[in-house]
């Protein structure tokens, strides 16, 4: 059993195919890091976990005063 070697054309067919898909990868990541950016810039990321603790302790102190009362 002999195995066949790609001719340049089907060699030429199989390298655009490649490259196709590896600027389809491309194009998607870009995509998904623009709409990360846009949704949820660092700033208001930042902002929201350094805020969880402080709406964490003032729910608690909610709390408690509820219990007391």
């Amino acid at each position: 059993m002999t195995l066949m070697t790609p001719t340049t054309d089907e060699q030429m067919f199989e390298d655009d195919v490649h490259c196709r898909i590896a600027d389809c990868r491309r194009r998607l990541r870009s995509q998904r890091s623009t709409l990360r950016a846009q949704n949820h810039p660092p700033s208001q990321r930042l902002s929201h976990l350094l805020d969880e603790p402080s709406q964490a302790k003032a729910q608690l102190e909610e709390r408690e005063e509820a219990l007391i009362t």
